[in-house]
């Protein structure tokens, strides 16, 4: 099953899910709730945004959770992170929008208790409501605009469990008339189901995980550095991870001068090597810490991730576009190309200047040894242009009938992609590795 159906298949249950509070009002609600007046149709949205919201909420917490058939279910996790940033938004939309649903219901007859309604009061279920909401909105305010470190951003981001608590302390307050009159029989089931599951995925991801699921660990046996490119190999302590060329990994590193926060990097040697190489570039607070590594600092590794491979597309003419430290998924693959003869690479690899093209020399090698493999360096620099797709199409021939395979900057990822859409290429058939999973 390719990427695009397993797509499907995640998005599709994350639909059903979230249609079952719905299912459950229209059906286990009291016949009067029926959306025929006004009073009705703003209470009957204030309970559906409500628990949607709050449904969508608890599933962005499994989604977080890294266990291996949500990844299959998506095809691939970095397809994961991005449902789960798609469904964080929502939720949060859709909570925001709860409370402005039911406030409505109340305006024009009633003005004066339409204006206190979302004012802290006597009732801890509103106020552990407005609570929550303004939790979640300087926790999306941090995300979205301001500039933090990643281990302070991931900090704050664990502030959305108490988040979530208070959500569900919300909605299990509610009681009385409100409950009676228009939330379905068995409300409070279906609440401590979802409040359940959310609370546990977040206690699971945060505090469970790291201690019953036993990593693999690695010793740092060789460190390159070049210029601002770091190149670490590291070989398995115990037993080594089976993995696929091209897919990533999570890395903590143990050193005291760096932080203990796990990282995704590419794995840049072929499939099952019994050592690990990793290209890193210089780039973050994070990443230029790495010169305090020392030979036989420990590693440890969860994974692998991904499905970014050639072998996992039936086409077997395809175009691989690499930009700076983009190139480091590539370089275990064309080592694997030596026993795929039935398979027809073409590689361009852009930077800058000839001196910033990483694994230039191996590649070169690689080139004049293999039929099936063709590498193509591009320096952007000087008088010469950017890749595009009339340069490729003018050094590898037709478009239509290949597949693409993508790694670099987000913003050189998508004009890439808009260009090959431009001229034709399903989307379908261009691949890229997301690691954006802030």
């Amino acid at each position: 099953m390719n990427s695009r159906a397993k797509k499907i298949i995640g998005w599709s249950m994350i639909g059903i899910i979230s249609l079952i509070p719905v299912l459950l009002l229209f059906t286990l609600g009291p016949e009067y709730a029926d959306f025929s007046g006004y009073s009705g149709i703003t209470q009957g949205l204030g309970e559906i945004t409500g628990l949607v919201g709050i449904t969508l909420f608890a599933i962005t917490f499994i989604l977080s959770t890294r266990i291996r058939f949500i990844e299959e279910a998506f095809g691939g996790l970095d397809k994961v992170y991005i449902a789960h940033g798609i469904l964080g938004g929502t939720a949060f939309i859709l909570i925001l929008s709860h409370p402005v649903f039911l406030v409505l219901k109340y305006i024009p007859s009633y003005i004066q208790l339409a204006s206190t309604y979302l004012l802290p009061s006597v009732y801890w279920s509103v106020n552990f409501g407005i609570i929550a909401i303004a939790g979640l909105i300087i926790l999306i305010f941090i995300t979205l605009f301001t500039r933090i470190k990643y281990h302070t951003w991931k900090f704050t981001h664990e502030f959305l469990g108490l988040v979530f608590v208070f959500a569900v302390l919300h909605a299990l307050l509610v009681r009385g008339s409100i409950s009676k009159d228009y939330i379905f029989h068995g409300y409070y089931i279906y609440i401590g189901i979802v409040s359940a599951m959310g609370i546990f995925a977040f206690l699971y991801s945060l505090f469970i995980k790291e201690r019953i699921m036993k990593n693999a660990t690695y010793l740092i046996s060789k460190i390159n550095h070049k210029k601002d490119i770091w190149e670490i190999e590291m070989t398995p302590e115990h037993k080594p991870i089976n993995y696929q060329s091209g897919q990533f990994i999570f890395v903590r590193f143990y050193n005291e001068k760096l932080s203990k926060e796990a990282h995704p990097f590419s794995i840049a040697s072929k499939s099952n090597s019994k050592n690990i190489k990793l290209m890193v570039k210089s780039l973050g607070d994070f990443t230029t810490r790495l010169e305090n590594l020392r030979i036989k600092d420990k590693v440890s590794i969860e994974g692998p991730y991904g499905r970014f491979n050639f072998r996992n597309q039936k086409n077997h003419n395809q175009i691989w576009i690499a930009a700076g430290i983009g190139i480091a998924p590539f370089l275990g693959m064309v080592e694997e190309l030596e026993n795929s003869p039935d398979f027809k690479v073409d590689l361009y690899h852009t930077a800058k200047d000839q001196s910033e093209l990483i694994g230039y020399n191996f590649l070169k090698l690689f080139s004049s040894k293999l039929k099936n493999f063709r590498y193509i360096p591009w320096s952007s620099g000087g008088n010469k242009r950017r890749i595009d797709t009339k340069e490729i199409s003018r050094l590898s021939g037709d478009l239509m009938e290949k597949d693409f395979f993508l790694c670099g900057p987000e913003n050189f990822k998508e004009d890439m992609i808009e260009q090959l859409v431009n001229v034709g290429i399903k989307k379908s058939h261009v691949h890229e590795e997301v690691f954006n999973f802030r």
